[in-house]
């Protein structure tokens, strides 16, 4: 089994932090990326500290404006799991008094986006918008969601490319999700993905997506345009 984690956005788990220069972070429309982005991002576009604005307990995942803040027992864990892969951008936190708050946090973006969901299996349909003739897909939350177990191999986190659930949610292997509650890690929404042998095919998954963009001449989607954007200003073939 899989699971898909999630920010929760909720009053009692947020603590509220402002970040000390706002302006830095720049445009929230391709600068903000919740729990993660998926693949590269800039380090200098990351803000590096900030102040709380109330007197609430910190845990150790909590949003912040556009992003995240994770802790360094969060860090470490992922690290165990998969060293090397993902950015930390630290990030040094101050509680509403001014004194610093003693454990390291740091802002968290999983570097792999590869696409598992299984549209059939998981009963997602693809529709299109009328007002620009263009293929879309919901990937609805409320109905089961089957992942292919050949396309998620020996991974522990990850994101989709094309067929990603709207919002910044990450993937996560079962025995990262058992690692999360055996070292009581809070907060993040966590919902249960059945994985099943089969192959993922993006004939089979995507196709949709792909004849429009050999009609058009371009990327079907957000996320697989701005990938291609940071792979073609990095100079880089892949991530």
């Amino acid at each position: 089994m899989a699971w898909l984690l999630e920010l929760v956005y909720q009053a009692w788990s947020t603590p509220q932090f402002k970040f000390d220069d706002e302006e830095k972070f720049g445009n929230r429309g391709d600068k903000a990326f919740g729990l993660s982005l998926g693949f590269w991002v800039d380090p200098t576009k990351i803000p590096v500290s900030a102040q709380q604005t109330t007197k609430k307990r910190v845990p150790d995942v909590f949003p912040m404006p556009g992003c995240n803040a994770v802790s360094q027992r969060f860090k470490d864990l992922v690290e165990q799991f998969e060293p090397g892969i993902h950015q930390f951008f630290p990030l040094k936190l101050r509680r509403k008094s001014g004194f610093s708050i003693e454990q390291n946090y740091y802002v968290f973006n999983c570097m792999t986006s590869v696409d598992t969901v299984l549209v059939k299996e998981s009963r997602f349909r693809w529709g299109r918008f009328e007002e620009i003739d263009k293929p879309c897909i919901d990937i609805d939350r409320e109905k089961e969601i089957v992942l292919s177990r050949m396309a998620i191999e020996t991974r522990h986190l990850w994101k989709g490319l094309y067929l990603q659930p709207i919002g910044s949610g990450v993937f996560c292997s079962d025995a990262f999700e058992k690692a999360l509650k055996k070292e009581k890690i809070r907060f993040l929404k966590q919902t249960y993905c059945r994985e099943i042998d089969v192959p993922w095919l993006p004939e089979e998954n995507i196709l949709p997506a792909l004849d429009w963009e050999a009609e058009k001449g371009e990327l079907w989607g957000y996320r697989p345009k701005l990938r291609a954007q940071t792979l073609a200003s990095r100079g880089k073939l892949e991530l």
